[in-house]
Formats: structure tokens, sequence, C-alpha cells
């Protein structure tokens, strides 16, 4: 009731400052929840990732570093559809040589 009796009898000043930081706080809690449900929107696709090989020794002793192994596509036409992609490229376009 404070707050209220302060909005209607105070000065302009202290009810423009009141006004302001609630408008700040409510602008901000929206800020906050369009980003948590940015992060936990679900793709259709998932996204393929490499994986992480770790460090290890071989049969002869030499250490062997840890690295990501690369993601490759299990599509039957993966590799016909990059050799058609790169003869595509390589015979069209602006960078292609002309002789």
């Amino acid at each position: 009731m404070k707050i209220i009796n302060i909005l209607h009898s105070g000065s302009t000043f202290l009810r423009r400052g009141i006004l302001y930081g609630l408008g700040m706080f409510m602008m901000f809690t929206a800020s906050c929840n369009s980003e948590v449900d940015d992060e936990t929107e679900d793709n259709d696709e998932p996204v393929r990732k490499g994986t992480y090989v770790n460090p290890s020794v071989d049969y002869r002793g030499r250490y062997r570093k840890g690295h990501f192994r690369k993601a490759y596509s299990t599509d039957k036409n993966a590799i016909r559809n990059q050799a058609r992609s790169r003869y595509y490229y390589h015979t069209r376009g602006k960078y292609r040589n002309k002789d």
C-alpha cells in the first residue's frame, strides 16, 4: 500500500523513477525468457557431430594424439551426391578455368 500511496501523492520524479524501474525489470525478464526458449527449441534434424578419439599409445609405444573424428553421412547416396556436386562446381561458375 505504501508504494501505491507514493505513486498517488509523491513527486513526479519519484513516480517516473519507479515506473522506469518496473519497465526495465519487465523488459529484462522478457529477454531472459526469450533466450531460454531459443536454447530449448527442438530442431527437426539432429546435428551430426564428430567423435572424440582419446589419446593412446600404440603397440610400438608411440604416443597417439587425441583428435576429433569427422562426422560422415550414413545416406546411401552421399558419395554419388558428393561427386555430382564436385562435377557441377568444377564445370560451371565464375572461377572455372576457361581454356
